[in-house]
């Protein structure tokens, strides 16, 4: 059911607040953490660090049940890379 579903600008607004939040704390993390997913619930600012989206979000709804996140690779411009051949 397509009601459910967050609309373009919320999902835009999601992700502005989200990047803010990484912006701030990504050049401690790139010390540390470079390569991993980091999903971010972005009305808390509480974020969860792992090897793969499914680690992040399993830690993430035992804090956050229900809420949904928004990830992205510590380092890097995107969370996945296509290779063509």
């Amino acid at each position: 059911m397509r009601d459910n579903l967050p609309s373009q600008d919320n999902l835009e607004q999601r992700m502005r607040k989200a990047k803010a939040i990484f912006d701030r704390i990504n050049p401690d993390l790139e010390k540390h953490y470079k390569g991993k997913i980091i999903a971010i619930e972005e009305e808390s600012g509480n974020y969860f660090i792992g090897d793969s989206e499914l680690d992040t979000y399993e830690q993430g709804i035992k804090v956050h049940p229900g809420k949904t996140f928004v990830y992205m690779r510590i380092g890097y411009g995107a969370v996945h890379t296509a290779f063509a051949a």
